[in-house]
């Protein structure tokens, strides 16, 4: 079981930090020149390439420079709390797809910012290939928060999830199989 959860983060969290995230995010607020939401889309942009070429340098970038940062899965363990971990869990992450092959359609999508602070929600179809080159597809629920610092905005938790026990999902949803599980807690 332990084997079975741990591949299935793998896939959940490049697919969901690499592309989710760069989803437009605000594409269910009405279009606007608002600069903080291109701020963060652009954060997210940023964030999806470095998933998609598996660069953990700009990944980890991309974090607030503070100890509490974090970032969690679906199960229990599946928690990852300051840079150390963060770093730790991505290593794992980027070992279970090819890179250049995540792809995304997100079509409930939320977000917004108040001061220093800003918040995005999305459900998204993912599909990615793994490394002997089979296709994986599943459906991934991401949240973050990010703050703004001296540099920009940066993320400073990442949350993502998945079905991972078989459970059919809400009717109505057209939800692939989730693929197998991912990586416990980095130690």
């Amino acid at each position: 079981m332990k084997q079975h959860h741990a591949r299935n983060y793998r896939s959940l969290l490049a697919a969901t930090l690499g592309l989710v995230l760069t989803t437009p995010v605000w594409a269910a607020q009405p279009p606007a020149t608002d600069p903080v939401r291109e701020e963060i889309k652009a954060v997210l942009q940023k964030h999806d390439e470095a998933m998609d070429k598996q660069d953990l340098k700009a990944l980890l970038a991309l974090y607030a420079d503070d100890p509490t940062i974090a970032m969690m899965g679906t199960g229990p363990g599946e928690f990852w709390k300051g840079k150390a971990e963060v770093e730790a869990a991505y290593k794992e992450f980027l070992k279970d797809f090819k890179a250049g092959s995540l792809k995304h359609q997100c079509a409930d999508t939320s977000g917004g910012h108040h001061g220093e602070v800003a918040w995005l929600v999305a459900s998204c179809n993912m599909q990615d290939i793994t490394l002997d080159g089979k296709t994986r597809e599943y459906v991934l629920n991401v949240s973050a928060v990010l703050k703004q610092e001296k540099g920009g905005w940066k993320f400073q938790t990442l949350h993502f999830s998945n079905l991972t026990s078989g459970d059919a999902p809400p009717p109505g949803s057209a939800a692939p199989a989730a693929p197998p599980a991912a990586p416990k807690k980095a130690q």
